[in-house]
């Protein structure tokens, strides 16, 4: 063979064979490459599910945080309102009873006006009459309380007696008016509160 072909296949295996050797490293290089981009892409594929995670369990946070306030200021709105509810039944429970007495102690005027006279019985019935209507309400009282203003109401209604002395009605009223007085108060201040 000539020596220029002997050359040639020399130079043509060589170039094969670099070309081959250089392949191999190619293809070496873009497994590694792929292998990186691979890790580099679930790295950043965690950070987003981690970012999601953290962003969803903010949310929920917030959410709960929303949520319990709103229950707080609903439950605030519900006693206020309770306890204002409470406090005009006390007060319309209060202003019966004395509205009772007051009837009832006309009726006692003027049934001991009307002693020794032909409208002393019936006078004595209308008597009867109120101070039935004022049990009735004291018993109001009593449910709504509290017991100082039902003790107060319960005075009030023994200063009414036919044998009570006539000077302890205003004083037992009065009574009763400042413990009715201090209940709604402090109903209010709790309301308010």
């Amino acid at each position: 063979m000539d020596e220029a072909v002997v050359t040639a296949l020399i130079a043509a295996g060589a170039a094969i064979g670099g070309g081959a050797l250089t392949g191999c490293f190619a293809l070496v290089a873009a497994k590694r490459q792929a292998a990186a981009a691979w890790a580099a892409g679930e790295r950043q594929a965690e950070a987003a599910w981690e970012a999601g995670r953290q962003q969803a369990a903010a949310a929920w946070d917030a959410g709960q945080l929303q949520a319990t306030a709103q229950l707080d200021v609903a439950r605030r709105t519900l006693a206020e309102q309770t306890l204002a509810a409470q406090r005009e039944v006390r007060r319309a429970a209060y202003v019966t009873f004395l509205s009772r007495t007051d009837s009832a102690q006309l009726a006692s005027a003027a049934w001991q006006s009307a002693i020794g006279t032909a409208e002393e019985s019936p006078r004595r019935r209308e008597y009867d009459v109120a101070m039935g209507a004022v049990g009735e309400a004291l018993n109001v009282v009593r449910l709504e309380g509290p017991e100082p203003v039902a003790t107060a109401a319960e005075n009030l209604l023994g200063a009414l007696a036919a044998t009570a002395p006539g000077t302890q009605h205003s004083m037992a009223q009065g009574e009763f008016l400042d413990a009715a007085r201090a209940a709604l108060a402090t109903a209010q201040s709790a309301a308010d509160g």
